[in-house]
């Protein structure tokens, strides 16, 4: 009897050991800690993250070091980076982060993707990686690129310039056919920008590498055909066609998931960002409506710009110069509103470089190609400033009949409408120098700044690297000269 007990025991011990081991990685598996995730789930953050450091007033690239620099904003106090003192803090929060949370994270979600055969993902995570490594390049000159995504190495190289919009390029063209060939699903509510839609991913592939090839268009890179590859993109007819096909992030009402410029300008109550006089002169001496859009009327009910500068030898606030609060014009309630979308790329800025290619040759069209992009570039922006264009562009003074009067309109037309744009509106002032600027009164430097300083940390982090890409710039100033700069 009792080895018969000891035999039950024995049998009913191993049923419950074969049971318990049948499902022990099910039952021992958390499902609100997953150790891998679908690839798609990483796409918002990276669209996020990204748009938030693209318009960031205080901490990224879009008001102080952006629209201050580009000369659309001013400041009535608190103006050292208005005077060419950057924080170095700022610097280097927007190197990690676009490193880590955006490149790093496509880098990811492209990695995901392959293993999920899914190449509707592996697109469109090239395509946001070249544009973050875009961004970083056309802050800093010279970065970590071929090796700076490789965990073991501590001390990436700083790759120049050529090299790194070779690489750029490339990525664009493989992310647009990889979503060519339309395999894998995308959740729609992953995607901030499309909703999954691939073929809006494809046109802002295509535009975005017409962008970077404009931007070197005069650099002469080896083994980069500029002309060749802008006429293909042109030829095929795959990007952007209005304004509906632009990236734009839907910010929302409130914080901490609005704009950023409302965030940082209302939500946070820092109302001494001002528009710039340079802006008001040259949009009133056009007669041009959308200075109503940009800029609000001070508290005598008229739209007054600031300089820039000051704040160093002349004390700001500045009553006896009439520079304060109440006198200088604010940013208007269209570019105040908390739901204003974020833009990666515009259609207009689209339109504007197909008129300065199709102006300079690069792509077919001469002088006549040329004034339909540009009349088309300002009609767009004006929609999306919710206005009509057809009086303005009427204007003679609007338009243009010789290569050098269109080169300069242009450019000038370009910088107007990329007003709640700063980096770029910066971005495309350091690469035509038009409109003719001044440096900021009282400033640190006698010249707006063609770059940012490197982070402080890579001078003891990886200082070898840091010194050889200083050199190819000429050193880690503000004022060093990138490549595709006039």
């Amino acid at each position: 009897m009792k080895n018969l007990k000891v035999k039950i025991y024995a049998l009913f011990s191993l049923v419950l050991l074969l049971n318990c081991t049948s499902d022990f990685e099910k039952i021992n598996t958390d499902p609100n800690n997953p150790t891998q995730v679908p690839a798609d789930l990483l796409l918002g953050s990276v669209q996020r993250i990204y748009l938030d450091n693209l318009h960031n007033v205080l901490g990224g690239a879009g008001g102080d070091m952006g629209a201050v620099w580009a000369q659309h904003w001013t400041k009535v106090q608190y103006n050292d980076e208005e005077r060419y003192i950057p924080r170095t803090g700022v610097i280097d929060n927007i190197w990690d982060i676009h490193y880590a949370s955006v490149i790093s994270e496509a880098q990811s979600m492209f990695d995901l993707a392959v293993s999920e055969e899914n190449t509707n993902l592996q697109g469109i995570a090239l395509i946001m990686k070249a544009s973050g490594f875009q961004f970083l390049t056309e802050l800093y000159g010279p970065i970590p690129f071929t090796e700076a995504l490789d965990a073991t190495n501590l001390k990436p190289v700083y790759d120049d310039e050529a090299t790194i919009y070779s690489g750029i390029i490339d990525m664009y063209t493989n992310g647009a056919n990889l979503l060519a060939s339309d395999s894998g699903a995308i959740t729609a509510s992953s995607d901030l920008f499309y909703g999954g839609d691939t073929s809006n991913w494809i046109k802002l592939a295509n535009s975005l590498k017409f962008r970077a090839l404009m931007r070197v268009s005069k650099a002469g890179i080896s083994g980069l055909d500029v002309n060749g590859q802008l006429q293909a993109l042109v030829n095929e007819g795959n990007m952007f066609s209005s304004n509906d096909d632009e990236a734009r992030l839907p910010y929302l009402a409130a914080q901490p998931d609005a704009h950023p410029i409302y965030e940082q300008i209302i939500f946070s109550n820092r109302p001494e960002y001002k528009v710039n006089s340079e802006l008001v002169t040259r949009m009133e001496a056009l007669g041009d409506p959308r200075l109503a859009v940009y800029a609000s009327e001070n508290d005598s009910g008229v739209i007054l710009g600031k300089p820039s500068g000051y704040g160093n030898a002349t004390t700001l606030p500045n009553e006896g110069l009439g520079y304060t609060y109440a006198n200088i014009s604010g940013l208007g309630e269209f570019y105040l509103n908390p739901e204003l979308p974020g833009i990666l790329m515009s259609y207009a800025q689209l339109k504007f470089l197909m008129a300065e290619a199709a102006n300079e040759g690069l792509i077919s069209g001469g002088i006549t190609g040329a004034l339909i992009h540009y009349n088309e570039a300002i009609s767009a922006n004006f929609e999306f400033n919710g206005l009509d264009a057809a009086d303005y562009i009427a204007q003679p003074v609007i338009g243009f009949a010789t290569q050098t009067d269109a080169r300069t309109k242009i450019a000038e037309q370009q910088w107007l409408a990329l007003f709640g744009q700063g980096f770029e509106a910066w971005t495309e002032w350091r690469r035509t120098k038009i409109p003719v600027l001044n440096p900021a009164i009282e400033g640190n430097i006698n010249q707006i700044p063609s770059r940012y300083f490197y982070p402080t940390t890579e001078p003891s982090l990886n200082a070898d690297n840091y010194r050889a890409g200083a050199q190819f710039i000429g050193g880690d100033e503000l004022t060093s000269s990138l490549i595709w700069q006039q």
